[in-house]
């Protein structure tokens, strides 16, 4: 088999491992937030407010740490510098450790403060219990980034799970003991959110362990030369800063919505009232579910290409990376595609299966005399938002293949022109007729922007020929007709439960029974769109999980075209 095929087989079988642990992670979070908000009722921003600070300290202090050390240590190890690898994953454990200390400390320190600018006040114990995780999290995505370097993605799959377990079954049973012991509101924030802090507890011991014991992915020692800790730590920083920059701009972009959306919909003429229920509509439904198919299904693409591509640099086989380079992307967009399709059709079902139907079916009466149900609102940002999943999940795997490429930079200047695009078309649109649709809107110009500036990102600075209308004119095609058929699939569902249950079509049940067939049906018709079309190559189907056996039966029964080019060196 072709080393391109090797390659790419690697990294996409790595992006499967890490699909099923953020698939497994999500719907633990799923099962854990429904319980919580439901045990803290009207009280459940004293925890968001102090998880959100945590979010934010998080990010500052991990995003570009995994990204950095994964990159030098797959260019250290193609190199055979199997000692300098370790090296590096030591220098960046030491260093972010210090990092995350200072910041566990400033968040025990001024807990008080905090709380109290945030408006919740009750929320300063909950900060400090979840102060600790900072320190742990930031060791282990040191030992992460280690292992991912070296194209190993179980102990990043098991600690994230390991993390999830333990934020569920502590925080989840220690808020429902302290529930029935009449604790204070205070006290059952802190409680809940303690499983944060002993979830990254036990996964940063276990990756260490298994950082400690495993020999099953050992560095390539060939080499004995080993850069200078001062060299290794300015390239350390110089790769995570930027990844962090573009980090924080985001989490920047989020904060502003909070202040831009509510304050534009009271301007336009919409009651207080009404525009705080219209914004924790768009940011409570709709948001969270258009982040949960990418970031399980795409996202993980964007961790794994980037060793791949880096070890192919650091020996200078820049054909092998630039044929990764496009396949990442294409297989990005053909995943990303149904995905986008599925929550257009069936966004409406999709909220009331994960949040339920009856909180937000109270009608708003809106500034132009009609009425309004938050449900349906959330529906509509949520279809808006389908189409931005193909953006945003090219844009996760660009910006990964940009910090591969020795140019993390760039994601940082395209994401900031996304930002300032995402503010002036926000604050137009929320005063148009669209009203709150206008901020969903936004955000798909914003990445839609973001994602043609990395790609000319990656043709002008990097060399890669990538041409978007011959990578995804079929797939996209395929989508279109995969949505027109899951939409009959979907209506027909919806007539089929009225006749044989009848009731409310948004209860959980039949929103479940909906999708289940509608998600069938999305499976078969955009496969088979994909194989009629002839939308999809033969390389990029071996790649697949059972890739070669799914290759050779669809070339047996001419439903696939068999490349011309021989795998075989």
């Amino acid at each position: 088999m072709s080393q391109e095929v090797k390659k790419g087989k690697s990294f996409l079988r790595e992006a499967v491992i890490l699909t099923v642990a953020s698939f497994a992670v999500k719907i633990i979070g799923v099962v854990f937030k429904i319980p919580l908000t439901n045990i803290l009722g009207e009280n459940i921003g004293v925890f968001t407010a102090a998880y959100s600070i945590y979010a934010m300290l998080f990010m500052l202090s991990t995003s570009g740490l995994p990204v950095a050390v994964s990159k030098m240590v797959a260019a250290s190890n193609e190199k055979g510098r199997g000692l300098e690898a370790k090296r590096i994953s030591f220098l960046a454990s030491i260093v972010f450790g210090i990092i995350g200390f200072v910041f566990m400390v400033l968040l025990i320190a001024f807990a008080p403060a905090v709380a109290e600018f945030t408006g919740h006040a009750e929320s300063a114990l909950a900060m400090r219990v979840i102060a600790p995780s900072l320190f742990f999290i930031c060791i282990c995505a040191s030992v992460r980034g280690y292992f991912q370097g070296l194209h190993n993605m179980y102990p990043t799959a098991i600690s994230q799970f390991i993390e999830a377990f333990f934020k569920l079954t502590v925080g989840l049973g220690a808020v429902m003991v302290a529930d029935s012991m009449g604790a204070s509101v205070a006290v059952q924030a802190a409680c809940a959110i303690s499983g944060v802090s002993v979830g990254t507890l036990f996964a940063t011991i276990f990756i260490v362990i298994y950082r400690k014991f495993s020999k099953k992915c050992l560095p390539n020692d060939s080499d004995q030369t080993v850069r200078s800790n001062k060299t290794l730590l300015k390239l350390i920083v110089l790769v995570a800063l930027p990844v962090t920059l573009t980090a924080a701009a985001l989490y920047f972009s989020q904060f502003l919505d909070t202040l831009i959306i509510v304050n534009c919909l009271v301007s336009s003429g919409e009651s207080n009232e009404t525009a705080q229920t219209l914004y924790s509509a768009y940011t409570g439904l709709s948001v969270p579910i258009y982040d949960l198919l990418p970031a399980t299904l795409v996202f993980p693409i964007a961790t794994s290409i980037l060793p791949a591509v880096s070890g192919a640099l650091a020996v200078k086989k820049k054909k092998l990376a630039s044929k990764l380079t496009a396949q990442a992307i294409r297989i990005s967009g053909i995943i990303a595609v149904p995905c986008g399709a599925f929550l257009l059709v069936t966004g409406k079902s999709c909220i009331s299966l994960l949040y339920g139907a009856n909180k937000w079916s109270t009608p708003l009466t809106m500034a132009n005399g009609s009425e309004l149900l938050p449900l349906d609102a959330a529906s509509v940002s949520l279809c808006i938002l389908a189409f931005a999943v193909f953006f945003i999940s090219i844009v996760s795997t660009c910006n990964s293949l940009l910090n591969a490429y020795g140019r993390p930079h760039l994601p940082f200047i395209s994401v900031l022109a996304g930002i300032v695009i995402l503010i002036g078309s926000e604050i137009a649109l929320l005063y148009s007729p669209l009203g709150i649709q206008g901020a969903p809107m936004s955000s798909l110009i914003c990445y839609l922007i973001v994602m043609l500036a990395d790609i000319w990102f990656l043709r002008k600075c990097c060399g890669i020929r990538l041409k978007l209308v011959g990578m995804f004119a079929r797939p996209v095609v395929c989508g279109v007709i995969s949505a027109a058929v899951t939409y009959v699939v979907y209506k027909s569902a919806q007539v089929l439960w009225t006749m044989l249950v009848g009731g409310s079509l948004y209860t959980r049940a039949a929103s479940f029974f909906i999708l289940l067939a509608s998600g069938i049906a999305l499976v078969i018709a955009y496969a088979a769109s994909i194989l009629a079309l002839k939308a999809i190559k033969e390389d990029e189907v071996r790649l697949l999980p059972c890739g070669n056996r799914i290759a050779d039966l669809l070339i047996k029964h001419k439903l696939l075209k068999a490349s011309q080019k021989s795998d075989e060196e």
